[in-house]
């Protein structure tokens, strides 16, 4: 009578570790993250010049460096910026974690250019290149990353969750990294229209 319930035990264990979200990037992760820029069609930044300009036209805003929500850690002063609705994300997923966790949310990259690019990947051999269709995809100014360092698990879970949520709405693309631990997010324009349909329906 043990066998059959060790079974149905090991199967109770499958059918969790199935249902559990993954965000495991691909071979053609990086490529599919390009194509998704180019159907948002979004420049990307070639150097600062290129940056101070776009802020200019609001094309680019900045990011604080450290709030009550998130905060900054080693990201250069020259390249605090994110397109509007990749802030916004920002700024909503950070104040939601705050809310449930009562900690702040940890960021390691927002915006590049391709000589900054350039010299990431002479320090780091898993940096993606600055050109061609596998070109890091934080050069568009709609990337981000959350750190996953000094998380729990169950934080870990909850980010993943609501990044397979809305990675599987199409408002955004998301692969967890693991040789550096972070939630690596692409936001797609059409962000803001879900944010702001939300937002009206719950004045309603």
């Amino acid at each position: 009578m043990r066998t059959p319930i060790l079974v149905v035990l090991v199967l109770g264990l499958c059918i969790s570790a199935a249902a559990e979200p993954s965000l495991r990037a691909t071979s053609g992760s990086q490529a599919d993250q390009n194509r998704l820029a180019d159907d948002d069609h979004l420049s990307r930044m070639k150097d600062k010049s290129m940056i101070k300009r776009w802020a200019r036209l609001e094309l680019l805003v900045p990011v604080s460096e450290k709030t009550r929500d998130y905060y900054l850690h080693g990201v250069p002063s020259d390249y605090r910026y994110l397109r509007p609705w990749a802030r916004l994300f920002l700024q909503r997923i950070s104040r939601q974690f705050r809310t449930r966790f009562g900690r702040p949310l940890r960021v390691t990259s927002l915006l590049r250019t391709v000589s900054y690019q350039k010299s990431l990947a002479r320090r780091n051999v898993n940096a993606a290149p600055s050109t061609g269709p596998k070109a890091s995809v934080h050069l568009t100014g709609a990337c981000l990353d959350l750190s996953k360092k000094g998380m729990s698990r169950s934080q870990q879970s909850w980010v993943r969750n609501v990044l397979f949520n809305l990675r599987s709405k199409g408002y955004l693309y998301a692969i967890e990294e693991f040789q550096q631990p972070t939630f690596h997010v692409l936001v797609h324009r059409r962000y803001e229209g879900y944010v702001a349909q939300r937002t009206a329906a719950s004045s309603k």
